[in-house]
């Protein structure tokens, strides 16, 4: 008998243990986009506090980041939630009233490539 309670302990300790390291659920983390936004005109500099809270009130905006880059903006979105379209349209139109205009920097690594031409290369 004494050997059965000492099973039933081992078993509820080795229970207990189970449970307490047991890994939680693990949910996937939203897929989430960088804008690299650039800021021009004369009107930017003074309202960066202005735009910064247009682009939070954006549903899908995770975060804004004025201090990497100067006269630039990273803003991290989920885009299944914004689109980048949809985050520079509605950004640009609290910064028209400030003369200020807002754009997507298209760099060497995010730019569409170009079209194949069908003509052939003619070497000089």
């Amino acid at each position: 008998m004494p050997q059965f309670w000492s099973h039933l302990a081992l078993s509820a300790a080795c229970f207990a243990v189970g449970l307490s390291l047991s890994v939680p659920a693990s949910a996937t983390p939203p897929v989430k986009e960088r804008l690299p936004l650039t800021m021009s005109g004369t009107g930017c500099s003074e309202k960066e506090a202005e735009i910064g809270k247009v682009l939070q009130a954006i549903p899908g905006v995770i975060s804004v980041d004025f201090n990497r880059i100067p006269d630039h903006v990273l803003v991290d979105i989920t885009p299944s939630s914004v689109k980048p379209e949809d985050v520079l349209h509605q950004v640009n139109d609290a910064a028209s009233s400030w003369q200020c205009k807002v754009e997507i920097i298209e760099g060497c690594i995010s730019a569409k490539m170009p079209t194949a031409s069908v003509a052939p290369h003619q070497h000089e």
